[in-house]
C-alpha cells in the first residue's frame, strides 16, 4: 500500500480516496475529509503530547494508531455530513503512564462511529482511555460503538477506562465494552497445549490484539509485528 507521508505539523484538505502515514516528529494535524475515503498509519515511539483533529464532511476515515511509551493523546472527531463514518483502532504500549482521550461528535444523522482501544501494560506502566461520543436531539439514525481493552502484564492497578455515551436521541444504536485485566487463561492454556512456551503464546496474543486489529494491509502488519 503506497502512503503519503505527512512530515511536520499541517492542516490538510483532502479531496479524494488517500493514504497516509504520519511520521513520528509530527505532534499536531487537523485532516477536512471531504467526500473521500482515507486511511491513516500512525506509529509513534517516545513522542510528546499529540493532538489530533478530523472533520469527515461526507466519505470515511479510518486511523490506525500504534505507540510505544508515546505521551497523551487527544483526538477530536466532528462527522458533519449525511453517512459520514470513522474508525479508529488505537494500539498502545505503555512502560510509563500514557492518557488517550477521544471525542466524537455526531454533528449529522445517519453517521457511524467505531472507536477501539486496545493497550498493554509493562514495566511501571499504566493507561486511562477516555471515550466520549456526542449524539444530539435531533441527529437520528446514529451508529456509536466503543471498545477498549487493557491487558496489564505488570502489577499496574492503575489502569483506566471511561467509556461515556451522551446520547440525547432516541433514534441511535449505542454500546460499549471495557476489559482490563490479564491475558485470558483458556487461550493461553489451548496455545501451551499446542507446544508453544509461555512467552511466544503471549507474543502471540500480544501482535493479535496490537497488530492484527489494524486495517492495513499484510506487509505492513508483519513490519510491525517485528518492531514489537
Amino acid at each position: 500500500m503506497n502512503r503519503i507521508v505527512i512530515d511536520k505539523n499541517s492542516n490538510i484538505k483532502v479531496d479524494k480516496d488517500t493514504n497516509y502515514l504520519i511520521d513520528n516528529k509530527v505532534n499536531k494535524l487537523k485532516i477536512d475529509i471531504n467526500n473521500c475515503n482515507v486511511n491513516i498509519l500512525s506509529i509513534k515511539e517516545n513522542t510528546d503530547d499529540e493532538e489530533y483533529e478530523f472533520n469527515i464532511n461526507k466519505g470515511s476515515l479510518t486511523f490506525n494508531n500504534i505507540c510505544f511509551d508515546s505521551k497523551d493523546l487527544n483526538i477530536n472527531i466532528n462527522l458533519n455530513k449525511d453517512k459520514s463514518e470513522v474508525k479508529v483502532i488505537n494500539s498502545v504500549i505503555a512502560n510509563t503512564y500514557k492518557k488517550v482521550k477521544i471525542i466524537v461528535n455526531h454533528n449529522y444523522k445517519n453517521t457511524t462511529s467505531n472507536i477501539y482501544n486496545n493497550g498493554i501494560t509493562k514495566k511501571d506502566g499504566s493507561i486511562n482511555f477516555d471515550v466520549v461520543s456526542k449524539v444530539p436531539k435531533g441527529i437520528t439514525g446514529c451508529q456509536v460503538n466503543q471498545d477498549s481493552k487493557i491487558i496489564s502484564l505488570n502489577k499496574s492497578n492503575n489502569n483506566e477506562i471511561n467509556p461515556v455515551l451522551l446520547i440525547d436521541e432516541y433514534d441511535t444504536s449505542a454500546r460499549h465494552a471495557a476489559f482490563i485485566g490479564k491475558y485470558n487463561e483458556d487461550k493461553m492454556f489451548y496455545l501451551q497445549s499446542r507446544g508453544l512456551t509461555k512467552a511466544k503464546a503471549e507474543k502471540l496474543l500480544l501482535d493479535g490484539m496490537l497488530v492484527g486489529t489494524l486495517d492495513i494491509c499484510f506487509e505492513e502488519k508483519e513490519s510491525l509485528k517485528k518492531k514489537i
